[in-house]
This record gives C-alpha cells, sequence and structure tokens, in this order.
C-alpha cells in the first residue's frame, strides 16, 4: 500500500520541480519502504490452503455447516494480503466469524492464526510448519497455564542435557511455580483447587515407585495445600468492608463456604491426592500429621456449614418481607417475627450461641433495613427539584429506624439470656437517622433558597421601594449561591456518599455545606430586616411577608419571620390610632373639602372605616390561608370591633347635624330662568341654575349611599336630580357651544357674522325671558323645553357649520398662498453647463409646470373664496363693505404670494448668474469658439444669449399677468377692485431691482467675451499670413540651417502653448469649447511647418545639386587637352581659377551638411537622388581634387604648389566630412 504523499508525488511532473525541490525530493535508499509482496496462488491452491484452515479451526460445539461465504472470504483476503499478521476465528451472536486481528465483543473462544515472519507467504506443502496456530477460551490465564504443564514441563523434566540434580531442583521450582499459578486462578474463580503435577496421571497403578527427589517434590507440594487448606478453613466470617451485610448476605457467605468446603473434601478424596498421601506415609513425612488434622478439620467445617445453612434459611424470607414491603410503615410489623427466630437461631445453632455471632445477626438486619430505605429514597428526583418528597421519605425512613430502635430497647435481654452490644447493632442505624436528618435539611434548603417546590410555585422574589431592586439582587445572588453548592451535592462525587454510612467523606462535604449555608442563613436574614425597613404600611407589610412566606419553612428563619408576623398586628393596631388621631385633627382644622363639612366628616369615617375593614378582611384571610398565628392577633381583632362602632356613631350625628342646616323651603331656589347673559361680556351666555340645588342633591346621594333616609323637603329636590342635571348639562352645552362659537370670532368676523349670530340670538329668547327651572313640577321637562332646545341646538349647529366652512376656507387660502409662494416657476435641474436650446427646453419646462402649479392653486383659492361667498350670499348686501374688505384682503394676500413666486424666479436666475466677491458664477451655458472668415466667431453669440435670458423675465412676468384679480372673479364694484397683477409686478421694487441686477450681469457677461477674444487676437498672424508672403519672407533670409531651425522651434513652441491651454474656459457665466479654435489654429501652425520645411528641402537639394554640376562640368573642362597655345593658356587660367576656388567651395560644405542634418532631425524624407549624393559627396569630391592633380601632371607644372594646396585641402575636407559624419548620427532619433 501507498502512502497518500507518494500518492499525492505521482501527480507532479519534472517541470512541477525545480533544481532545489529535485534534491529535496530524493530519499536515501534505506528510508525507502519495501514494496509488500503479493502472492499468486492458484484457486485450486487458495481453496487447499482455506481447507487446512477450516480442519484446523477447533472451537466448542463447531459445525462444518456454519461456515458462510463471508467468513470464507474473509480467511481468503488474509491469505492474500500478506501484510495482515493475524487471522481470528470465533463466534460471534451464535454466527461463525473470521476477522483480520482481535475480536472486538467479548467471546467465548478464538481460534488464532499467526504469520511466523511479517508479509509472509504460505506454501501449500510447507503450510504446516510454516503456520502458527491454536485455540485460547474465555479462561486464558488456564489455558496459557495448561499449556505451559502439558507442552513446556514434559520437554523440561526429560531435558537430557541437563543432570539429574539440575533436572531435580529445576523440575521442583516448576512445580511450585505451576502450584501457585493454579492455586491464584482457581481463587480467581472463587474456588480453592489443589495442583496435582500431571507426571503422577502419566504413571500408572496404585503404587508409585518414587526416589527422593520425587518424594521432595511431593512433600512440598501437599506442604503448600496445607497452606491452601488452612486458608479456606480459617475463613470462617464474612468480611464484606465498606458494604451493608444482610441476612441474605451471611446466608450466601456460608453456602458459598459449603461449596468450597464441599469442592476441597472431594479434591482430598480423589485417587492422585490419596497417592500423594500415600507416599508420604509409606515416606514417615513430618507433614503427615498435621496434613491429617486439618483434612478432619475439613470435614467439621463442612458440617458445621451445613447446620449454619439450615438455621439462616428461616431468616431468609422474614428478611425478604422487609424488601417487598409496600411502605417504610410496614417494615415495623415484620420485626416481632424476626425477633422471635433470632431467639430460636440462637437457642438451637451452637455456632451462633455466642453473643458476638447473634449481635452479627441483629447488625446484618439494621443493614437490611438501612438498604430497604435507602432503596426507597431516589435522591437524583428528590435533588432535581422534588424536596417536600425528599421531607416526607426522610421522615418515613426515620420513623422506620426509630420503630426498629424502640423495638429493639423493648426486648427483655436478661429473660432471653442475650448480652447483646446495642452500640454495634445500632452504630449503622444511627449513623443512617444522621444522613436523613442532614438530607431533611438539604431539602429544607431547597425550598428556602433555592425556590424548589412541587406543591407551589415559588415565584421570583419582588420588592417594593427604591432599594427594591438591590433587595432583589441579593436574593437571585443568595438563589444562585445555593444552586452552585446544590449542583455539588448532585455530582455523582458526592451524591453516592450522602446515604452510605461507611463513606466517612460525607461529613467533610456536609461541613463544607453547612458552613456555605450558616453564610447564606446570615444573607437572609439582614435580607429580612432590611425589606422590613422601608415598609411603611400594613398592605406593603402584608405583602412583602407573602413574597417571604417560604423563609418561614427554615428553622432559623422561622423565628425572624415571626417577629415580622407581629410587627403586622402591632402595625394595624397603630395604623387604627392614627387613623383615629388624624379624624380628629381634621373636625378641629377649618373645613378645605369641597363637599360640606357633614358630608366630609361622615365621608371621611366611612372611607377610613371601609379601608380598615378590608386591611382587617385580608389580615383574616391571610390568618386563615397562610400567614402564622401570633397572640397579639386576637388583641388587636377586638380593638377593631371597638373602633367600628366608633366610627358609625360619628356618621349618624354628622347626618343629624346636616339635616338640621339643610332648612324646610327649598324650592326657591329652582324659581330661576334657564339662560342669562354674562355680566363680564354681553356677547355671551350663561347658564342660570342655582349650584347649590345641585349640591345639595349631590349630598343627599351621599347620605343615602351611607344607608340614611332623607328628610320630605330634601326629598322633592334630591328626587328631580336626574331631569335638573340633565336640563342643567343641556343648557349648560348649548351656552359653552354658543360662547365657543362667538369667541372664535374676532371683533371684524363678528361685524362680518353680525346677521347670523342675530339669528341665533332670537332662539335663545324664550330660555332668557320665559322658561325656568321650576316649571318642571313632575319631574320630567314638557315639550316648549324640548322644542326651544332643539331649535337653538339646530341654529347654534348651522352657526358652527358655517364658521367652521369659513375658518377651514380661510386656512386652505393661506396655505395655497403659502404654496404660491414656495412654487418655483424655475428649476436648472442639470449640473454644470448646458448647450443653449438644452437650457431653453428646460426653462420652459419649467415654466410650464410652475404655470400648471399656480393654476391649481388660483382655482382652488376662487373654489374656495365662492364656496364662502355662496354662505353670505343672502347677507352680502347688508353687509357689502365687511364683505368687500374680505375679499380685498385675501386678493392682496393671492397678490403678495404671486409676486413672492415671481421674486423667487427672478432671484434665482440672477443668482445663477451673479458671482461673489471671491468665486465666479457657476456656468450654465456652453459656447465654442473658432476662427472662421479670418474672424473669431463664438457660437452662439452673446445677442443670442441675452434674447433668451430677457425672454425669462418677460415668460414670468406674462404668467402672473394672465391670472384675474378675486374682486373680478366675485363681481364687486369696479371702485373696489384691485389692479391686474402684471401692474403690481410692474411696481414692484424688488422685481424691478432683479431684472436691473439681470441686465447688469448680461452687460457684464458681454465684457468679459471682449476680453476673452482680445486674447486669441494675439495670434492673428497665423490666420492673416499667406504663402507667398512666408515664402517671400523666407527666401528673403540667409537659409541656414539655423534660420529654418529658429522657424521650426518658433512654431513647435506656439503649438505646445495653444496645446497646453484649457480645452474649457470659463467665462463669467459661460463655459467657452476651446478645442475648435485650438485645432483651427493648429492646423494653421501645422500648414507654415510643412511649408517650411518644403522651402528647406528644396533649398538644401538645389545646393547639393549645383555642387554636383560644377565637378562634373569643371572634371570636363579642365581634363580637354589643349591644342593649341591660346587654349593651353586658356587651360592654364582655368586650371589656376579652379584651384582658388577649392577653399571656398569647401567652406560651403558646412552650411550645406547643417542643412542635411537638420532634415534628418525631423525625419523630412530626401529623394533618393539626393541621398545617394550626399553619401558619395566625398568620393566625388576627393575624385574631382584628384581630377585637377591629373590636369595639373597634364599642364606640365613643375612646381609643386598646387599640389601641396590639394592635398592640404582634401585633408581639409576628410575633416569636415567627419565632423558631418558624427554631427549626423549624434542627432539621429534613439529608440
Amino acid at each position: 500500500m501507498t502512502s497518500s504523499s507518494a500518492v499525492e508525488d505521482e501527480h507532479l511532473t519534472d517541470s512541477d520541480l525545480s533544481d532545489d525541490e529535485e534534491r529535496k525530493e530524493e530519499v536515501p535508499q534505506e528510508e525507502i519502504r519495501p514494496p509488500t509482496p503479493r502472492p499468486t496462488y492458484s484457486d485450486e491452491d487458495l481453496n487447499q490452503l482455506l481447507e487446512y484452515i477450516q480442519r484446523m479451526t477447533t472451537l466448542y460445539s463447531l459445525n462444518q455447516t456454519d461456515w458462510s461465504e463471508a467468513s470464507l472470504d474473509n480467511i481468503r483476503r488474509w491469505l492474500l494480503e500478506v501484510n495482515e499478521p493475524l487471522l481470528t476465528i470465533f463466534y460471534a451472536d451464535n454466527v461463525l466469524t473470521a476477522y483480520l486481528g482481535f475480536p472486538t465483543k467479548p467471546v467465548d473462544d478464538i481460534s488464532y492464526f499467526l504469520r511466523g515472519e511479517p508479509n509472509e507467504i504460505f506454501t501449500v506443502e510447507g503450510f504446516h510448519d510454516e503456520i502458527h496456530f491454536g485455540t485460547v477460551h474465555s479462561d486464558v490465564d488456564g489455558c496459557l497455564m495448561r499449556l505451559l504443564e502439558r507442552f513446556y514441563a514434559p520437554i523440561f523434566r526429560n531435558y537430557q542435557d541437563w543432570n539429574q540434580t539440575v533436572r531435580s531442583r529445576f523440575c521442583a521450582s516448576l512445580d511450585k511455580l505451576l502450584a501457585f499459578l493454579f492455586a491464584i486462578n482457581s481463587k480467581i474463580g472463587g474456588i480453592t483447587a489443589l495442583y496435582v503435577p500431571f507426571a503422577l496421571h502419566q504413571i500408572g497403578g496404585e503404587q508409585i515407585v518414587c526416589d527422593r527427589p520425587l518424594f521432595k517434590n511431593l512433600e512440598s507440594i501437599a506442604v503448600y495445600w496445607t497452606t491452601q487448606i488452612r486458608t479456606v478453613l480459617s475463613d470462617r466470617t464474612l468480611m464484606a468492608a465498606n458494604t451493608l451485610a444482610t441476612m441474605n448476605d451471611e446466608y450466601e457467605f456460608w453456602e458459598y463456604r459449603l461449596e468450597v468446603l464441599q469442592g476441597l473434601n472431594s479434591q482430598l478424596e480423589q485417587f492422585d491426592v490419596q497417592r500423594v498421601f500415600k507416599v508420604l506415609r509409606q515416606w514417615q513425612s513430618v507433614h503427615m500429621p498435621q496434613i491429617e488434622e486439618l483434612l478432619s478439620s475439613a470435614q467439621l467445617e463442612q458440617e458445621l456449614a451445613t447446620s449454619n445453612l439450615r438455621y439462616l434459611y428461616l431468616l431468609i424470607e422474614p428478611c425478604a418481607k422487609i424488601d417487598e414491603s409496600k411502605s417504610l410503615a410496614d417494615v415495623s410489623q415484620q420485626l416481632p417475627h424476626i425477633f422471635h427466630l433470632l431467639r430460636f437461631v440462637w437457642e438451637q445453632s451452637e455456632h451462633y450461641k455466642s453473643s458476638d455471632r447473634i449481635t452479627t445477626l441483629f447488625r446484618n438486619l439494621s443493614n437490611q433495613i438501612i438498604k430497604y430505605c435507602t432503596s426507597q429514597i431516589n435522591l437524583d428526583e428528590i435533588l432535581e427539584g422534588r424536596p417536600r418528597l425528599g421531607i416526607k421519605m426522610c421522615n418515613l425512613s426515620l420513623e422506620c429506624c426509630q420503630s426498629y430502635e424502640e423495638q429493639l430497647h423493648q426486648l427483655d435481654l436478661h429473660k432471653i439470656g442475650w448480652k447483646l452490644d446495642r452500640g454495634i447493632i445500632l452504630n449503622h442505624v444511627h449513623a443512617f437517622m444522621e444522613r436523613l436528618n442532614d438530607l431533611k435539611d438539604i431539602c429544607e434548603a431547597m425550598i428556602v433558597f433555592g425556590r424548589m417546590d412541587e406543591l407551589e410555585s415559588i415565584g421570583e422574589v419582588q420588592f417594593s421601594g427604591t432599594n427594591g431592586e438591590q433587595l432583589e439582587r441579593i436574593a437571585v445572588s443568595v438563589e444562585q449561591q445555593f444552586l452552585t453548592t446544590l449542583d455539588q451535592l448532585r455530582s455523582s462525587n458526592t451524591k453516592h456518599l450522602m446515604l452510605d454510612v461507611y463513606r466517612s467523606e460525607w461529613y467533610e462535604k456536609m461541613e463544607a455545606y453547612r458552613k456555605s449555608v450558616r453564610g447564606m442563613e446570615e444573607t437572609q436574614q439582614r435580607l429580612l430586616s432590611n425589606a422590613f425597613r422601608r415598609v411603611s404600611n400594613v398592605e406593603e407589610t402584608l405583602e412583602t411577608l407573602n413574597v417571604l412566606l417560604y423563609y418561614s419553612y427554615h428553622a432559623t428563619l422561622r423565628k425572624c419571620y415571626l417577629g415580622q408576623v407581629t410587627r403586622l398586628w402591632q402595625r394595624f393596631s397603630e395604623d387604627m390610632d392614627t387613623t383615629t388621631r388624624q379624624l380628629l385633627q381634621l373636625r378641629r382644622k377649618q373645613h378645605l373639602s369641597w363637599l360640606p363639612p357633614h358630608v366630609s366628616d361622615a365621608l371621611a369615617y366611612r372611607i377610613n372605616l371601609d379601608r380598615l375593614i378590608w386591611l382587617r378582611d385580608r389580615l383574616a384571610k391571610a390568618g386563615s390561608t397562610w400567614l402564622p398565628a401570633v397572640p397579639q392577633a386576637a388583641t388587636v381583632m377586638d380593638k377593631f370591633e371597638l373602633l367600628r362602632s366608633e366610627f358609625e356613631r360619628e356618621i349618624r350625628i354628622a347626618f343629624e347635624e346636616w339635616h338640621g342646616q339643610a332648612g324646610s323651603n327649598l324650592c326657591q331656589k329652582l324659581e330661576r330662568y334657564l339662560v342669562h347673559r354674562s355680566k363680564q361680556s354681553k356677547v355671551l351666555l350663561e347658564c342660570n341654575m342655582d349650584a347649590s340645588a345641585l349640591q345639595l342633591c349631590s349630598q343627599a346621594q351621599h347620605f343615602e349611599k351611607l344607608g340614611y333616609a332623607l328628610p320630605l323637603p330634601i326629598r322633592k329636590i334630591y328626587e328631580k336630580q336626574d331631569a335638573l342635571k340633565l336640563i342643567y348639562n343641556n343648557v349648560l352645552r348649548l351656552c359653552l357651544d354658543y360662547n365657543r362659537l362667538v369667541n372664535s370670532l374676532t371683533q371684524r368676523e363678528r361685524k362680518l357674522f353680525r346677521s347670523l349670530i342675530q339669528c341665533v340670538d332670537r332662539q335663545f329668547a324664550p330660555g332668557i325671558y320665559k322658561l325656568s327651572y321650576a316649571g318642571f313640577s313632575t319631574g320630567e321637562p314638557d315639550e316648549s323645553y324640548d322644542h326651544w332646545l332643539a331649535d337653538c341646538v339646530e341654529h347654534v349647529e348651522e352657526l358652527r357649520h358655517i364658521i367652521q366652512l369659513y375658518k377651514r376656507a380661510n386656512r386652505q387660502i393661506v396655505r395655497c398662498c403659502e404654496r404660491i409662494c414656495d412654487t418655483s416657476m424655475l428649476r436648472f435641474n442639470f449640473n454644470g453647463a448646458v448647450d443653449i436650446s438644452v437650457f431653453e427646453q428646460q426653462l420652459s419646462s419649467c415654466l410650464n409646470g410652475g404655470n400648471s402649479a399656480l393654476r391649481k392653486y388660483y382655482n382652488t383659492i376662487v373654489e374656495l373664496i365662492t364656496a364662502v361667498a355662496n354662505e353670505f350670499a343672502e347677507m352680502q348686501e347688508e353687509q357689502s363693505s365687511e364683505w368687500h374688505q374680505y375679499v380685498n384682503v385675501f386678493d392682496d394676500m393671492l397678490a403678495s404670494a404671486f409676486l413672492c413666486c415671481a421674486r423667487n424666479a427672478l432671484q434665482l436666475l440672477q443668482d445663477a448668474l451673479r458671482s461673489d466677491e471671491d468665486l465666479p458664477p457657476g456656468p450654465i451655458l456652453v459656447m465654442e469658439a473658432d476662427v472662421k472668415d479670418s474672424q473669431i466667431q463664438l457660437t452662439p453669440d452673446m445677442r443670442t444669449v441675452g434674447a433668451v435670458l430677457r425672454g425669462v423675465i418677460d415668460r414670468v412676468q406674462s404668467l402672473v399677468d394672465q391670472f384675474a384679480r378675486l374682486g373680478y372673479k366675485l363681481k364687486i364694484p369696479k371702485e373696489k377692485r384691485r389692479p391686474n397683477f402684471a401692474r403690481a409686478f410692474r411696481e414692484d421694487a424688488e422685481c424691478s431691482e432683479l431684472v436691473r441686477g439681470i441686465e447688469a450681469e448680461i452687460a457684464r457677461q458681454q465684457e468679459k467675451i471682449e476680453e476673452y477674444v482680445i486674447q486669441w487676437r494675439a495670434h492673428h498672424a497665423l490666420w492673416e499670413l499667406t504663402e507667398e508672403a512666408f515664402t517671400q519672407r523666407l527666401l528673403a533670409s540667409s537659409k541656414t540651417a539655423r534660420v529654418f531651425e529658429g522657424g521650426i522651434e518658433h512654431y513647435s513652441s506656439l503649438a505646445d502653448d495653444i496645446s497646453f491651454m484649457d480645452a474649457i474656459a470659463h467665462v463669467h457665466f459661460v463655459l467657452i469649447n476651446q478645442n475648435p479654435i485650438k485645432s483651427t489654429l493648429l492646423d494653421w501652425i501645422e500648414k507654415w511647418q510643412a511649408l517650411n520645411i518644403q522651402v528647406m528641402l528644396q533649398h538644401a537639394t538645389g545646393l547639393i545639386e549645383a555642387l554636383y554640376r560644377y565637378m562634373e562640368r569643371n572634371e570636363r573642362k579642365v581634363l580637354r587637352v589643349p591644342r593649341t597655345h591660346n587654349e593651353a593658356i586658356v587651360a592654364n587660367q582655368l586650371f589656376e581659377r579652379l584651384v582658388q576656388a577649392v577653399p571656398g567651395k569647401q567652406s560651403r560644405f558646412t552650411p550645406m551638411l547643417e542643412v542635411f542634418v537638420l532634415l534628418h532631425k525631423y525625419r523630412v524624407p530626401l529623394p533618393d537622388a539626393a541621398r545617394e549624393q550626399i553619401l558619395d559627396l566625398e568620393a566625388n569630391w576627393l575624385r574631382y581634387l584628384q581630377v585637377l592633380v591629373e590636369a595639373d601632371e597634364m599642364l606640365d607644372h613643375e612646381s609643386d604648389e598646387h599640389k601641396i594646396m590639394l592635398a592640404q585641402q582634401a585633408d581639409q575636407f576628410r575633416h569636415i566630412l567627419k565632423q558631418f559624419h558624427e554631427d549626423y548620427f549624434s542627432k539621429l532619433p534613439k529608440k
């Protein structure tokens, strides 16, 4: 099998690794794991090996039909996968299983097959010699010991390479070892087995031919047997360390002892053991008398065990009934019968005749009771939240233990003859009772500190007052601390110690628990004191006691709790005393209540008495349900009854005094009209009811509720109480509605509504001058009152409707005017500058939208004021001046709104055009600058821009002028109307100022544009210069390379300056696009540059061509052979002239070559002929000089002056060409 890293490496190629990585990947040869071999079995060989393993498998109850195909496949897999060392075959859940490795579950026996070497491959011929196999059952130690005894020991005994002495001593030591191992193995199994050497089984017959070494060996084995027998005989007492031994345990112990003794005696009677004893007797062993004594003792102990089992069996069934009891109370009923049986055993049994042994049986009975009580107590259920159940079970268990102790003390030990040690018998019982008390304390603490109660739900503690949250936090902290402590008790390490009387660790745990609980108790006592410290009345005290009721379940906290209960009754008594003192003081002071004194006193006594009765009832109910009883409760209750009778007497006295002061003639209070004019304001109305009549009825109602009979005069008025209240409330409501409507109008508005108000006043006249309260003798309103009230209500409602419509219309008109003021007729919805067409479109769209909004608001105003006009249609003639004034007020308001809207529009336009002191205005329009027809032109021009901006002003004025005045709409007289809105716009000072400001900004923009054009006029020579003038100016110059390069650099610099200029120029409120004019000027510069280079190229090619023509012509002339004397003279003159002209011609080479270098610098393409002429210039000029030399020789000049001069000129020419090449190549463009 390959590792995962090896698999991953297979995916890497050589290209994926660097040289360093390849060196890292190299593994030393010795670290590489060799490949796992793979056996190559034929089907026949594999089946043969499989058959061998099946035959060699030895298991208990093995059947050949149990072999399954899955098991056979695992065997084949083990044969083929040679890296698996072990194969095991076993029964798992009655299924024959073959497994690679050891089984993972317990099995009875296994057959194993093991490879001798790693990766070993078996052969068919040598399989039995190569395989390691065997069978092991559940007694592994026994298997190994049997293997050592049956297989290895005979080999050692018959090993001939040792001498006799060595072999004897080794065999004796081996037998001792086997005897020890045999004893240990049998002891683990719970029996006592005697080791008999296997060699004795191989010696047949009754007689053993024994030599001294064999005798010594057998004697040492017999001595070891005595040790085993003596150990068995000495084990006569049940030793159950840290365990509660019961009657059943005692019976099982003796049953087990009988089995061991029977097995021992049966082994001693076996043939091989008797032959050993016989040999020892023959050889007169000194250990034989001791062995004989032990053999007889073993028989006696067996008889004793049989006798004890017979008596103990009598106690098994009665003691078993304890465990079968349905409840703990039934246990005590079983005890007398068990006591009688114990007495019978004591009298009949020889073994249990002693006091110590009968005390042991009583102790076992105590343990039996403790175990049963423990089984009845479910600690998990109790500690998880059922403390009441825990307390109940602990009490039942304590009663059971106490009953057992009482019955034990009632036994007449002297009469029976027992000398029982009650301390030993009840030691565990007392310890168990102490553990039960500990558990009870824990359960009580769970209720008090942990709020765990399965019978009732104990909510979280909630305290009132300012420090309530602090007290609640303390209670929660104590609860959390207790729950933490309880969790420690719930843990498995602590919980099992609780009722185990043998585990003394519980005392340490309990001591730590009690220490923690004491701290909690102290905290809770302080909490109780603090909780009641700020309690100020009986109700709070009772609520606090109810909240802290579960604290009374704890013995330590109950005393403090009862003290607070006593304090509760004392507080109730103090409350009664305080109430009495307050009422007495109230009677002495000046009367401050809205009620008459007698009614106030009676109600005060009744209210306080009802409160005290309510407190008494709460305390009585709490005392009968949950509040603990205290001696002070009865005394306080008697005091309350005395106070109750005193309060009722005072109430009766107050009623009698009120009756005496009421008087007899009470009907005169109703002789009053329903309504009268207010003394403070004549326009307002007031209800004319005598308030004392209603007050008398109210007082009578209070005394009637207190249970007193009213006098006849008072009863007559009291019986009309409902009708009087109804009339009073209706009249009062009517007056209030009328007064509210009149007060809602100003003095000017009251003049406008004068006719409507007078109409309503005419309806109120019967109530002012005719109808009175005394007219309702029957106690019910008559028809005239109903008609009057209905007419008044109807007219008041009509007046309210008209006023509400008037007020609502005014508010809506004001709101519409405000919205007109806020309406924007102009809005710049674009960011930055735009084209003038877009600008005009946006302005038109905004103005149209503003026009629609203004039209909507104007129509709404007209509809509203028309609705008001319809309501006043009948009264407009009577109150024409007030109505005209009302209309003109809103007409002026509408005009102000339109003017405000127009000002906002003009202000917005002015703000867009106007600049601040430090910053220019934001651009809103875009222009383009270009040169056309030798003039700088702007598109659009300022005339168009000014017309657009002035058109905005006209549009705003026309929008305002389209609306008619409200006076015209409502058709008021012409002399009362206001002038139209256009006139108001023209006469408005602010609007005129804004228009002048816009005109000023347009003029300023015109000035900025002129300044901008002047800046570009600085380059007028570019478009005003002609080609002819440019060419003549250039030809008139020296035409050197410096002149041509200066022109090129001038235009290049000018082009750079123009290119670096901003594409957009911000001129006041306009952005000018300079790209067109820049492009035009660059085109002109490019034109003049090209013309300059063209002239330079023509000049350079003309120079080189003239030079070649000069050399060609003179070469032909100078080489012409003169034929006459005159021709010779002319030839000499020509030669001399040409020789003298050589320096001058060579001086022209440098300027000419500089021009060509400049052409090459600017990558001007040369004609092919000119390029060849430049390249051949050196050779042609040297050839020309050589021609002159030849001409000199031809003319037979004997002087060498000309030759020397020509040689010097040739060197000078080479130097010029060298400089030309250096300059030429240095100015080549580099990549």
